[in-house]
């Protein structure tokens, strides 16, 4: 069966010495991206973020299977953050900003909680997702995002939009809002990732 759904992605790890935003993403039928991010530059905080996309993608995987997906995200992610607790060392578990998109039927359903941002891109207006989660239409020509913090911190919406405009995969825009992040050569630079999800119809 076909992909319904054209996914890019690209990170950098900026000037930490730890990559501490992890990520994943599904195609089929419906789509998912997770990403997470352990905001600090400590072997704890990746880890933090690694279980907790694992465990996401765990969760949601009924959706991807064509079965009724799970979009009580505010329950997942509880189950999730338990679950971490008792993987992560007994002192204190790093701050952690989680961030999903699930598409499937027309439908964009978002969770988004901490330091990354996500949007919605109809072609030609660019929507901040606010709220800790929500349902939206999506259609052809669309796409939507997650980035970290490291990506809004160095990008403007005017850049984001003007990548977004280009002719070419998810993969390419993705790779060149990087690149971006990148040649603003900040100091102390964060890890820095973006996820993309255009409708392939």
């Amino acid at each position: 069966m076909q992909d319904r759904y054209k996914i890019g992605n690209a990170q950098t790890i900026g000037s930490r010495r730890v990559q501490s935003n992890y990520f994943s993403t599904r195609n089929g039928i419906s789509a998912l991206a997770v990403l997470a991010d352990g905001t600090i530059d400590h072997i704890n905080g990746r880890r933090c973020a690694v279980l907790a996309v694992e465990a996401c993608m765990r969760e949601m995987s009924y959706g991807l299977s064509g079965m009724q997906p799970r979009l009580d995200f505010d329950s997942l992610v509880m189950k999730v953050l338990a679950e971490m607790r008792g993987y992560i060392y007994s002192g204190k578990m790093p701050n952690l900003s989680l961030s999903m998109l699930f598409i499937r039927e027309k439908e964009l359903f978002y969770y988004t909680a901490g330091s990354n941002e996500v949007f919605l891109f109809d072609g030609r207006d660019y929507q901040f997702l606010g709220g800790r989660s929500g349902r939206l239409f999506f259609g052809g020509g669309m796409t939507a995002g997650v980035l970290s913090a490291g990506v809004k911190q160095a990008l403007q919406e005017t850049e984001l939009v003007s990548y977004l405009m280009k002719k070419g995969h998810p993969f390419d825009k993705a790779q060149q809002m990087v690149q971006g992040v990148v040649d603003k050569d900040r100091r102390g630079a964060g890890n820095a990732t973006v996820l993309l999800v255009e409708d392939a119809l």
